[in-house]
């Protein structure tokens, strides 16, 4: 058996989809509210610049949004806040297109937004579980925020909240593309959704079990030695990276075409490659050395066979 061990400055949860998740409500109400504000926002700016193409309307909306949800981060000092916004807002930006371009959708159309729906619902609904209030805010933005006091709003917005927005919007153009074009049921189009389905059901196991483990143990040294964990480090990051690849898929085989738009999936998995993942495993080798045999035993983001016996931390 290979365990997986937890960092320890993760939380024991316990009941979150009930009594947790009740005493959180106001903060749930509060953020609803906001988003639909930001979303309103962004609606404006789209329908106010009907001049301009098509894609820049949209990530002019799309950055309307940002301010504003960033705005009321500073107010509510609590930049989490952005948090649910990478699985929020791309779902409501692409029914904005459907329904700005077109009277009926082809049916093809119709499965690509279902399966970005599928993702999207799928990572918001986790983002939610793991909701802890607004006295809780990401350890990440925390240190972002101990190295850079004098400037923590410019970092806030530039770092915590513009670079995210962006870096999806990217990942969107592909789905805009596809939509503007409205094709049948293509064999690329299926394809690629497809590949959607199986990265968010794959993301979906992955966080699965490591909240279930998380639930069932009060210490915080107990290891994990089940499931997906085995064979990736991150294995809920590598299905992240796969719902964009699978988007790119079906834009390249439906379009039958190669452009700059794949730098758009390459750019997602350089984040996660070069920035997220050490960011998250520098964190746990300050306080597990021994993860170094981890990270030298599985491998980090495609899942493998173990090369041996080893432990994994959880990415939460």
């Amino acid at each position: 058996m290979s365990p997986m061990c937890w960092d320890v400055n993760w939380p024991v949860i316990k009941n979150t989809r009930g009594e947790d998740m009740k005493k959180h409500i106001g903060s749930f109400s509060l953020i609803a509210g906001v988003y639909l504000v930001a979303i309103a926002g962004g609606i404006m700016v789209f329908h106010m610049t009907s001049g301009l193409s098509l894609v820049i309307r949209l990530l002019l909306a799309d950055l309307a949004a940002t301010a504003i949800i960033w705005l009321i981060s500073l107010l509510v000092d609590n930049a989490s806040l952005y948090d649910p916004y990478w699985s929020v807002i791309p779902p409501v930006l692409l029914v904005l297109v459907a329904f700005h371009l077109h009277d009926a959708l082809s049916d093809g159309v119709i499965v690509l937004l279902l399966a970005l729906a599928f993702w999207g619902i799928r990572l918001t609904y986790n983002w939610a579980r793991n909701w802890h209030g607004f006295k809780h805010q990401d350890w990440r933005y925390d240190e972002m925020r101990q190295k850079t006091p004098r400037i923590w709003p410019l970092t806030s917005l530039l770092g915590i909240q513009l670079f995210p927005t962006l870096i999806v919007f990217i990942q969107l153009i592909a789905a805009i593309r596809l939509i503007e074009a409205n094709p049948g049921m293509h064999p690329g189009l299926v394809t690629g959704s497809a590949i959607i389905m199986a990265a968010t059901i794959l993301q979906y196991v992955a966080d699965r079990q490591m909240f279930a483990f998380r639930q069932q143990n009060t210490d915080t040294k107990a290891c994990f030695a089940q499931g997906l964990w085995r064979y990736s480090r991150h294995p809920n990051y590598f299905g992240e990276i796969m719902v964009w690849w699978g988007l790119w898929l079906a834009y390249a085989l439906t379009m039958n075409t190669i452009d700059l738009l794949v730098l758009s999936p390459v750019a997602m998995t350089l984040l996660f490659v070069f920035v997220s993942i050490p960011w998250m495993e520098k964190k746990i080798l300050a306080t597990r050395p021994e993860y170094a045999d981890i990270q030298a035993s599985v491998s980090m983001l495609f899942p493998l066979p173990p090369k041996r016996e080893k432990m994994a931390f959880d990415d939460r």
